[in-house]
């Protein structure tokens, strides 16, 4: 009886090391994305009042292309963001996984792990966007 009550502890533990991890995960990038946002937003506000200011003229396309070049900086930051939290929500549900088979001991292909199928389905597509997923159906024509 004393196995089972440690096993649903553990259990337990593990669901609140998740919901904890992913909190701290969605809390640190939100903080980054909204100071990127600051960031962002002043400089290429201020690139474009020059801009503005200065009349479109052939020397102030140069200018324009800096405001370009600012949107293209900030949205590789954001995607940076964006892909080093996939990782850390991904090492957050291995971590668990992990938990929930030592405390069942079992492998750690668990039956549970058909709900949560989907979502580290999305979690491998954002981190690796090079190739397809192979396990998703596919269409025929």
């Amino acid at each position: 009886m004393a196995q089972r009550l440690e096993n649903v502890v553990a259990l337990a533990q593990a669901n609140i090391r998740l919901g904890l991890k992913l909190a701290e995960t969605w809390r640190e990038s939100g903080q980054k994305l909204i100071e990127l946002g600051t960031k962002g937003a002043s400089e290429i506000g201020e690139e474009a009042r020059l801009v503005l200011a200065n009349g479109l003229s052939s020397e102030k396309s140069a200018s324009m292309n800096s405001v370009n070049g600012h949107w293209q900086d900030m949205l590789a930051e954001i995607e940076a963001v964006r892909t080093a939290t996939a990782q850390d929500i991904e090492s957050a549900v291995g971590d668990w996984r992990k938990s929930w088979a030592e405390a069942l001991t079992v492998e750690p292909v668990l039956p549970v792990e058909g709900l949560f199928k989907p979502w580290l389905a999305l979690v491998a597509s954002t981190a690796s966007t090079a190739a397809p997923d192979k396990d998703l159906p596919t269409e025929k024509s």
